[in-house]
């Protein structure tokens, strides 16, 4: 593991499973060098569809099979004249693979396409000491600021330099960043574009208050958050020199 540096906000973190306390530094964000990333649009590379996504299955030459649907609890949708279908996990291009299949022998070739017109998975959460703590849908280009302001922007009691940002990375660990609002409003540093799954914390304080918020928020309040909107939930944590990790488990 990797010695805390100076200047780091160093945060006591209480593992659910009873372990002494350990403190982790957290860094700041990388810079656009380190991690671009962080600071442009996220591009959706391989969407899997989820449960309480709405769907809308469109057919050009045979309309009267449109039709549209929510997944429903169990991962499966009901669709015309095939019956039930298990979807969750799958990608938009198979399931309307699938179904072209199914309706090629019942009523001959046709076209189908599936468009998912809301993704539950398409989330943020901003909490903390925000006017109005939301789960916000993603939709389009948003960054840190934009979200904030959606959200009803800062209490006066919020510590904008110290804003925490966890983040999913494609190699399955989460990662935790400081953000300094101030610098963003000051264009001393970029504004940060977000991610399905990002997860942003606005503290009172520079250490007490983001102390409390690993101990209650990420042992307590994200895992399960994170296990009923998103799918995963934390089981271990890591830090090294560029960030602090906590690996996610799939229940």
């Amino acid at each position: 593991m990797a010695t805390p540096r100076i200047g780091l906000l160093t945060l006591s973190i209480v593992m659910t499973t009873g372990c002494a306390s350990v403190n982790y530094p957290v860094p700041p964000l990388p810079s656009r060098e380190e991690a671009p990333a962080y600071y442009k649009p996220a591009v959706e590379k391989d969407y899997r569809l989820q449960v309480s996504d709405a769907l809308a299955i469109r057919s050009f030459f045979e309309p009267q099979l449109n039709q549209e649907m929510v997944v429903r609890p169990d991962g499966r949708i009901s669709v015309l004249l095939i019956g039930e279908l298990s979807v969750a996990g799958m990608r938009p291009e198979d399931l309307a693979l699938k179904i072209r299949e199914s309706y090629r022998r019942m009523v001959g070739s046709t076209d189908v396409t599936v468009a998912v017109t809301r993704s539950v998975g398409m989330n943020i959460f901003l909490s903390g000491e925000i006017k109005s703590p939301s789960l916000l849908q993603l939709d389009g280009d948003l960054t840190l600021l934009q979200a904030v302001a959606r959200a009803g922007g800062f209490l006066p009691s919020a510590n904008t330099g110290q804003v925490l940002l966890l983040r999913n990375t494609d190699d399955g660990t989460l990662t935790v960043s400081k953000v300094d609002i101030e610098k963003i409003l000051r264009n001393e540093a970029p504004d940060v574009f977000l991610q399905r799954r990002d997860v942003v914390y606005v503290p009172k304080s520079a250490v007490a208050e983001a102390g409390k918020f690993v101990e209650q928020y990420i042992n307590a309040i994200v895992p399960r958050l994170i296990q009923f909107q998103f799918g995963w939930i934390y089981s271990r944590v890591r830090s090294s020199d560029s960030t602090l990790q906590v690996t996610p488990s799939v229940p």
